[in-house]
């Protein structure tokens, strides 16, 4: 479907997944893509889909980034983590243009999220301490770069890795916010290059922005009200959704 073909219902239904996202990224610092990329891609192909998005994932981040800046202790694991990113990104690209990519990866990173949260259930303590934080970071950004580049999904590692830190919801929320800029950075200098930006797409995903940011206004004034606790057990109920979706990918 063109945009031109884009009826009334169809703009609502848009409209109202980026307001609904920007509600969710308000409070957790995260869930764009998850929440936007299903209903675009019901109406458009995948790489216009894609298209649409980036700015709303890119700009919002590199906002709450700015927003949160206070908050940015642990900055090397940070940099090692998007230092991993490189090199996983290329070898993800390069399996991916010589295999197809298999619906296996995505299942064993959905098991891999639910060990996490049955440990967490059963008082397991697996929390990573900063100095361990920082030893696996490169892995970390490695892995999730890979799986940038092979099935277009970031948020089991990237999510998983700052979930087991329990960081206070501000510094998850810069932490999150400046990996996936990072990766949105990317995914765009990407796009650009293959010549794959049209500029009616690109001025779509512009208007996104509008209800986005709408939605992260309201969702910052909940988010400031919640406790540490309510915060940790939002992101692991949003962790367990992701786990499960993957786990049933045919």
């Amino acid at each position: 479907m063109g945009l031109e073909q884009l009826t009334d219902i169809n703009l609502a239904l848009i409209g109202i997944a980026f307001f609904v996202a920007g509600c969710v990224k308000g409070v957790l610092g995260f869930g764009t893509p998850l929440i936007v990329i299903p209903v675009v891609t019901a109406l458009f192909d995948v790489v216009t889909a894609l298209v649409i998005v980036a700015i709303p994932t890119l700009i919002p981040n590199l906002w709450q980034m700015w927003q949160f800046r206070g908050s940015s202790e642990r900055q090397w694991q940070l940099v090692y983590l998007m230092a991993g990113m490189l090199p996983g990104i290329a070898i993800g690209v390069s399996i991916l243009s010589k295999y197809q990519a298999s619906t296996l990866l995505p299942q064993m990173l959905g098991l891999m999220i639910f060990v996490f949260l049955i440990s967490r259930s059963l008082k397991i303590d697996r929390t990573l301490s900063a100095t361990k934080a920082k030893q696996v970071a490169f892995p970390a950004g490695v892995a999730t770069g890979f799986l940038a580049g092979t099935v277009g999904i970031t948020a089991p590692v990237t999510l998983t890795y700052l979930a087991s830190q329990r960081l206070p919801r501000r510094s998850f929320i810069f932490q999150v916010s400046t990996i996936f800029a990072v990766m949105g950075g990317l995914q765009a200098i990407f796009f650009y290059r293959q010549n794959l930006v049209d500029f009616n797409v690109l001025m779509f995903s512009v208007l996104g922005l509008l209800p986005l940011f709408l939605g992260m206004w309201i969702g910052q004034m909940i988010g400031g009200k919640i406790s540490e606790s309510i915060f940790e057990k939002l992101v692991y109920c949003v962790l367990g959704g992701i786990g499960l979706k993957l786990v049933l990918v045919i």
